[in-house]
């Protein structure tokens, strides 16, 4: 039972540790592509990290992230699914 436990808190580290990598690798592409662009082209001022964190935070919020095509890629799968078992 212990060495169940250790490996459920072993993945839930490694898991939050790629969280968390893919989470700043993303706000450090948005941060680089606002920062050669927007200033140019609006005369914006340059975002922080942060700054880039929380406005990929509202967008997310406001637009949802993706579920939809999380949920039509679902939707998908389980069509062909359906289709593979009923032949």
């Amino acid at each position: 039972m212990d060495t169940n436990i250790a490996g459920v808190i072993i993945g839930l580290i490694v898991g939050l540790t790629i969280g968390v990598i893919v989470i700043s690798i993303i706000t450090l592409i948005f941060r680089w592509l606002w920062n050669t662009t927007m200033p140019d082209v609006f005369g914006v001022k340059s975002l922080t990290f942060v700054q880039a964190l929380k406005i990929m935070l509202i967008s997310t919020i406001l637009f949802g992230g993706g579920t939809t095509v999380m949920q039509q890629s679902h939707e998908a799968v389980a069509e062909d699914v359906a289709t593979e078992l009923s032949d």
